[in-house]
Parts: structure tokens; sequence; C-alpha cells
């Protein structure tokens, strides 16, 4: 536990460094953070999976700034994570730390963004500007060594960026079939858009397919079949981040067992024998009531900042307390909103 928030602590305080000197100057994290954050746009719209991106490329980050620090503790150089351990020897420093610090990080954040990203959809693109910013930065692509006991910061860089690698290719993600689901089945037939009526629905409380003529994802991008699979329902499979045995639930459907961590319950469900689910269908109609707000001619002005969303002590766990937390009219919920402004956040006083 200590070495976790030692880990929170030390990248709160990066944040907040590179927060302040964001309008000087862009460090090396916030250019690569620019890549991925763009690699992630261009490609198909899966939250889970970018999820994890963002953990492996932070982690490499952090962990490559900590190698060269003689205080901090790398989260995955060194250490065994999840039954994976990541060797570490150490790395000397000959030249000036902060350019071994931008060298390693450079050389970890190609090689993991061009591995995770060579199947994009916009892989052409995306793979000719990390060449492109590596070329401005003056680092040979073709270097690929992993050998760092010389001191190389570049093959460090490469040393832990084939670890994390390694360890995505048996982390529970199914990456080296494209993160395909493995055992869930929908009980449900597909319905077809196109088509009237839903007549072939066997459970109103399990999850059903949609079939288009062709689906475009939320980033713009085609789909390559035109009815989505359940997008990971089998992600708690997969190795967590600050997350414990004692944060999951386990549930076993039709000889598979399925991992949910902080579970937050069973949703309403309807009694399809009587008909009667009444906090079921309250939930769609407040989706439909909320929905009736999507008109781009609304001149309604909503405030949406962490002024006013947000800093919830409790969640109601009864239908009733649902139905006066949520607005049911004017959308929105009981959020109290947050009252740190940014000046607050760097200050001492607010962390008492």
């Amino acid at each position: 536990m200590d070495k976790i928030l030692h880990i929170k602590t030390a990248l709160l305080t990066i944040f907040l460094f590179l927060s302040s000197n964001t309008l000087s100057a862009h460090t090396i994290a916030r250019e690569w953070n620019e890549l991925l954050l763009e690699s992630i746009r261009n490609d198909f719209a899966r939250p889970t999976i970018h999820a994890r991106n963002l953990y492996h490329s932070s982690v490499l980050m952090y962990d490559l700034w900590a190698a060269y620090d003689q205080v901090s503790v790398p989260f995955f150089l060194g250490q065994t994570v999840d039954g994976f351990y990541f060797q570490f020897n150490g790395i000397s420093t000959t030249n000036p730390v902060q350019q071994q610090r931008e060298t390693a990080i450079s050389y970890g954040m190609y090689r993991l963004l061009v591995h995770r990203f060579s199947n994009s959809p916009a892989a052409s693109t995306m793979l000719s500007q990390y060449d492109n910013f590596m070329a401005s930065l003056g680092h040979n692509i073709n270097f690929t060594s992993t050998d760092y006991s010389n001191g190389s910061a570049a093959a460090l860089g490469n040393y832990l960026a084939d670890q994390i690698i390694n360890f995505g290719l048996q982390d529970g993600s199914n990456e080296i079939n494209g993160y395909a689901n493995t055992y869930y089945s929908p009980i449900n037939p597909s319905m077809v858009i196109a088509l009237p009526g839903n007549p072939n629905l066997v459970d109103f409380n399990r999850w059903q397919p949609l079939s288009f003529n062709f689906f475009i994802d939320q980033s713009g991008n085609v789909f390559p079949t035109n009815t989505p699979d359940f997008l990971s329902p089998e992600w708690g499979d997969v190795s967590p981040f600050c997350l414990s045995d004692n944060d999951k639930t386990v549930y076993s459907r039709s000889g598979n067992d399925y991992q949910v961590f902080h579970d937050p319950g069973q949703p309403p469900l309807l009694d399809q024998s009587t008909g009667i689910g009444a906090a079921y269908k309250w939930g769609f109609e407040l989706v439909s009531s909320w929905s009736a707000h999507m008109d781009s001619a609304d001149p309604t002005i909503l405030d949406i900042s962490p002024a006013s969303i947000g800093n919830i002590s409790t969640y109601p766990s009864t239908f009733t307390g649902m139905q006066s937390f949520y607005d049911f009219t004017n959308g929105g919920d009981a959020s109290p909103g947050h009252t740190y402004s940014r000046k607050c956040l760097q200050s001492s006083a607010c962390h008492k």
C-alpha cells in the first residue's frame, strides 16, 4: 500500500509540474501523450482497451522517469505485477539525467505505440507521425537493442516497452486475438434495425446485439462487421491497476466466471411473467426523457464544470431514492459540485 501511495503522490507531483509548464514548453511526456490521444481518437471506439493503453503508457513513462531517481520506486521495473516479473538491474547515468529520461521515454513510447496501433484503421497516418516525431528528436528508430547494461537510455526504453508488450500478451485481455471475447455469448438473437419490431427477443433482462446495414463507431470508423460484439464482458480477467481481490465479486454463468470490480449490484429487472418492473420501466422512460433534450436548436446552457458536477458522497440504493436523486424532467443529478479551484489544488492548504 505504501508503494502505491508513493507512486500516486509522484504521479500527482509530475502532473502538477507538467500543468504549470504547459504554456512555456511541452515536456516529452506531454508530447507522447498527445500522440497517444490522437492515436486513440483515430482508432476504433473501444474505451476498455484504450484505458489499458493509457495505463501501460503512463506507467512506462513514470518508470523510465523513476529509474533515474534514487528515491522513487518504479511500478513495473524490478517488480512482480500480477505474477509477471519485470527484471531490472538498475541503470548507470553518464549524460545529464533529464536527457537520459527523455531518450528512454521516447524509445519506450515509440515501441509501445507502434505495437498497439499497427492494426488501427489510421495506422499509416499514426505510424508516420511516430516516425517523424522521433526524427525531430534526433532518434534512430532502427535502434532496437534492449541491452541497457552499458547505460544506454534508448535500450532501457526499448527494454521496458518490450516487457510491457509481453506482459500485455498474457494479462487476460486476449490482445493476441484482437481482444475478442473468448467465452461470452449473448442469449438474445440480434435485432435487425432495418426491420420493424423485435419479435425474437428471448430475455428482456439480457443484452441484445444490434445488426445494421453498416456500422460506424463513435470515432467515425466503419466497423469490420455490421453487428458489433458486446464490448469487453470478460474484462474483469485483465490485470488491473490498484485493485485487489477484496474489490472483486465473481459471478458464474454457463460454466464461466465473470469478475466484477467494485460491483454496483444488479440493475432493475423486468418480471416477464407479470410484466411488473417499475424501476426497469422508469429507467427506459428516463433515457427517453433525457434524449428529448438532444436538440441542437435548444438554447439552454448547462453548467458541466466541476463546480456543478460530481463530489457525491452517497448514492441512492433504493428505487425511491433514485427517483429523487435524478432530475427526470430537466436532466442531471443531485451533484453538489466541487469548491476547489486549480489554484487551490496547487496549494498545500487544500491537502490538509
